[in-house]
């Protein structure tokens, strides 16, 4: 799409659902999140997916679920 943003559409019954993710590094693809459109997404979601990109990468870490090891041991 545009700034390092990509598209995944995935059309059901008609209607195609798209979701906007960009990549951290080699590591991972990160969803900005989704939406339902027929025709072009609009560019007010694509800068809704850039700031969200803007704010993952300068704290990756506190963006990114990491499993705790079980307590019961």
């Amino acid at each position: 799409m545009r700034d390092k943003i990509y598209e995944l559409r995935i059309g059901f019954q008609g209607i195609n659902y798209r979701m906007l993710y960009f990549f951290h590094g080699n590591v991972a693809a990160v969803v900005s999140h989704g939406i339902v459109k027929e025709d072009k997404v609009p560019p007010k979601e694509i800068d809704k997916a850039i700031e969200r990109m803007k704010k993952f990468q300068s704290n990756p870490d506190i963006h990114t679920y990491k499993e705790r090891p079980d307590e019961k041991s």
